[in-house]
């Protein structure tokens, strides 16, 4: 009798659950959320942006809105991805989906340091993902570079539907860039409906889920 611990089936339970460690991260590579999820993370998405369109909320209020929607944003293109990348890639690039906005803290503080009036700060531009990939080229730092690039980039499509809309071109041009908020909708559910096929397709593998 072999004294290994079983397997995971590699499906949405066997992903959360590993045998004899407890749980996993829910962003561990190799998971496969069912549809009922992905479908309720774009549900809360919308949810909660209608929230934060009723009135003009206080800034604590406002970060209380849109972290988790940025946060569930990136998670649904790790889906879409079928989170094939590496659990630590995919555990930075969630992190930086939300800890980029510490980049605002100066502002409060009355720092501007922002290329025209009421915009983000200029880190938040395709000159910080720059950077971040440069830094890959450093192996200790590969794979947390490689997160935190993606992240931002996660971070910043968001960004780019609402607010003043996102200095992309910084240092080389500071003019904004803004998109209807519809694109992003519309984005939204073809990458749900991408996770949502990736996570059916992947049940047919070896080693999957297959529904009886």
């Amino acid at each position: 009798m072999s004294n290994r611990a079983p397997q995971s089936d590699g499906g949405w339970a066997g992903g959360v659950w590993a045998a004899g460690r407890g749980l996993r991260l829910p962003w561990a590579s190799g998971l496969r959320p069912p549809a009922a999820v992905l479908v309720a993370a774009l549900v809360t998405i919308g949810l909660l942006d209608v929230v934060a369109s009723l009135r003009t909320w206080p800034t604590a209020v406002v970060g209380l809105l849109d972290w988790p929607a940025h946060l569930l944003t990136a998670w649904l293109v790790l889906a879409a991805l079928g989170f094939r990348l590496s659990t630590t890639v995919q555990g930075w690039a969630l992190f930086a989906a939300i800890a980029i906005d510490v980049d605002h803290v100066p502002l409060y503080l009355h720092w501007h340091l922002i290329p025209a009036p009421d915009g983000r700060p200029v880190t938040h531009s395709l000159a910080t993902v720059v950077l971040l990939l440069a830094l890959t080229a450093v192996p200790r730092l590969r794979a947390p570079a490689a997160g935190l690039a993606l992240g931002l980039v996660l971070h910043l499509t968001r960004d780019l539907v609402t607010g003043p809309g996102v200095t992309l071109a910084w240092p080389v041009h500071g003019g904004g860039v803004l998109l209807p908020y519809a694109v992003y909708v519309a984005a939204l559910v073809v990458v749900t409906a991408a996770a949502v096929l990736v996570g059916r397709r992947r049940e047919t593998e070896p080693g999957g889920v297959h529904s009886s």
